[in-house]
């Protein structure tokens, strides 16, 4: 999987081309299904609860999926980039791939099976000028812009529940989710150009930073992470609450809010998935009941497992066990 950060200098450094364009109104997809969802926007079919993050709190039970698990799947010989269309110009002549690749990101939110708001993120950050191992560093090791799902720089994700909704930046009146496609260049085995080699090399940085694991411990986290992980869900009732649940089992931790003692994070390791990195499962507890729960991609997507290692700058840091230098978390 590319991530964002990929996605978005990579269009930065696409030569011209022809652009096919799709665009579908926000006020079109309320109150359809995740399924109908993903076919008006021509994703991937099928969307299912591990593709997003799982809330039971307050007497509600929503689904929030990062907009990623809905962009366009591209065809055979295409490239594609999808993000929200009817927010501030990007300056210049950007492509469209570039203007929407810089709003390709932020949640829909499901209740009740049926979507119910649509939250963009804020713009993120460009690079200016020609692309370096320096601008890209900046980007993983500066401060992060604030995150809606922590209440406060350094809190743990989700401490406080249902309240992230208030924290989502509302979508303006009339947005619309575009896609914009072309056909990819064709490209040998490596690039020949600097700026894109190095593009790969900050990939390997931001998502491999603890590559390359030994077979029998991704083996073992897979076995043993996927049905720990499966055998709780949102609503439920944690017997032993968080530390009992997680005692004597490995790849398993459990982290506490400083600011509020209540809340526990568990985190459970499991194998890799799409890529060589090792995924994770995030449970969020309430005293012995367990109110979220999210993994795989979605985790990643949405921010929650970086949110795990940030500091009270809102930086990568090793402050939380199992966290790395750029603020990757392996339990």
């Amino acid at each position: 999987m590319i991530s964002a950060l990929a996605a978005l200098l990579m269009l930065q450094t696409a030569e011209p081309a022809v652009w096919r364009q799709t665009e579908v109104p926000v006020a079109e997809l309320l109150g359809r299904s995740p399924s109908e969802v993903a076919l008006r926007l021509g994703a991937a079919p099928d969307p299912n609860a591990a593709d997003a993050l799982r809330v039971a709190a307050e007497g509600r039970s929503l689904e929030v999926y990062p907009l990623q698990r809905f962009w366009r799947q591209p065809g055979e010989g295409e490239g594609c980039a999808t993000g929200f269309v009817d927010l501030p110009a990007e300056p210049g002549d950007a492509t469209p791939g570039r203007r929407l690749a810089r709003r390709s990101s932020g949640v829909l939110i499901f209740e009740a099976g049926r979507l119910v708001s649509v939250h963009p993120n804020p713009l993120r950050p460009g690079i200016d000028g020609p692309v370096t191992q320096q601008g890209a560093r900046a980007l993983v090791y500066g401060p992060h812009p604030p995150s809606p799902f922590a209440a406060a720089p350094g809190r743990l994700p989700l401490a406080d529940g249902l309240a992230v909704l208030q924290r989502l930046e509302p979508a303006p009146e009339g947005l619309s989710i575009g896609s914009a496609c072309r056909d990819r260049p064709e490209t040998g085995t490596r690039s020949g150009d600097v700026g894109t080699d190095l593009i790969w090399g900050m990939i390997g940085l931001v998502v491999l930073p603890t590559a390359p694991f030994a077979r029998a411990v991704e083996d073992r986290a897979e076995r043993e992470g996927v049905p720990l992980l499966a055998s709780i869900g949102p609503g439920e009732v944690l017997p032993g609450g968080p530390e009992g649940f997680a005692a004597g089992r490995r790849g398993v931790r459990v982290y506490r809010d400083a600011e509020d003692p209540g809340f526990a994070l568990i985190a459970i390791r499991l194998g890799p998935g799409e890529d060589n990195a090792a995924d994770v499962g995030l449970i969020g507890v309430r005293g012995d009941q367990v109110v979220w729960k999210v993994e795989r991609a979605a985790a990643d997507r949405l921010g929650l497992r970086g949110l795990v290692c940030r500091d009270a700058e809102n930086r990568a840091s090793r402050r939380r066990p199992g966290c790395s230098g750029t603020g990757f978390l392996v339990p």
